[in-house]
């Protein structure tokens, strides 16, 4: 059987969590550095780091393309949120 050339570019399970895991470093980083203000404009951009992190993990379970660009546009109502990209 001839291996897909997709799955053959896509990184291991472990490689993209790992990838994540970097990623939510320089979050934690730069959330320390932030001021304390949860409704300035640094909070939100963190906040949709965070979600962009977020779906990097499951899309690693999922099998989807992980996105290469922060969101365009997040939403939260409640206990849910949606971004668009």
């Amino acid at each position: 059987m001839a291996p897909n050339p997709k799955r053959a570019t896509r990184p291991s399970i472990p490689d993209q969590l790992e990838n994540a895991s970097h990623e939510l470093d320089l979050l934690i980083r730069d959330a320390r550095v932030s001021p304390d203000q949860r409704h300035d404009r640094r909070h939100a951009d963190l906040e949709e780091r965070a979600q962009a992190i977020a779906a990097s993990i499951v899309a690693s379970f999922r099998g989807e393309v992980t996105r290469s660009a922060p969101p365009l546009r997040m939403e939260v109502q409640g206990a849910k949120s949606s971004a668009w990209f």
